[in-house]
């Protein structure tokens, strides 16, 4: 990946990640903190993993 698209793809992220944050801050503080980190791991996490997983040959 020598392109710059890994760049690219963690700038992605980043964004992704700063929206999701608020929203699950949002969800933890109108029903309770646990759920809040139970919809943040998937919601943030999953997307990573996915990345992850597809740049390993």
């Amino acid at each position: 990946m020598g392109s710059g698209a890994g760049v690219f793809v963690l700038a992605v992220f980043f964004f992704y990640v700063l929206l999701m944050g608020p929203f699950c801050v949002l969800i933890g503080s109108r029903t309770s903190s646990g759920m809040g980190w139970l919809m943040s791991v998937p919601l943030v996490f999953l997307p990573l993993a996915w990345l992850v997983a597809l740049a390993i040959p």
